[in-house]
């Protein structure tokens, strides 16, 4: 049985996820084709994850618009919503337990990730 701690810790984690995982399918000049690439930089190490890079890998193959997002976003929103009932608490203690500048790094790592591939993919246009 988990402790509570290793429940919060897990709960945290989620936050995060899917907070990058957010970022980068808001961005509108991220494509679904790049999302393994452009989450390579995650310092959660997104890209390594098997079950991520699964999901995104099948979602491209199948020609979907999304690139498993729209299944990703939402299972780790309700991972955290579960680690929240089982500690008895909100979602935003949650986040909140989260330092305001780490939770920034990972919205700014998407944010520059994206940006720096859109220059990239201007370049190989030319």
């Amino acid at each position: 049985m988990l402790t509570e701690k290793e429940i919060r810790e897990r709960a945290q984690y989620c936050y995060c996820v899917y907070l990058q995982l957010s970022q980068l399918h808001e961005n509108v000049f991220a494509e679904p084709e790049h999302y393994l690439e452009l989450l390579g930089r995650s310092s959660l190490l997104l890209a390594e994850d098997e079950f991520i890079s699964t999901i995104i890998e099948e979602e491209n193959k199948i020609g979907g618009r999304d690139g498993g997002m729209d299944y990703l976003i939402p299972l780790y929103e309700g991972f955290v919503h579960a680690y929240c009932e089982v500690l008895c608490v909100g979602l935003e203690e949650v986040r909140d337990s989260i330092s305001p500048e780490f939770r920034e790094k990972l919205v700014e790592e998407m944010a520059s990730i994206v940006g720096t591939k859109k220059k990239k993919l201007k370049k190989k246009k030319k």
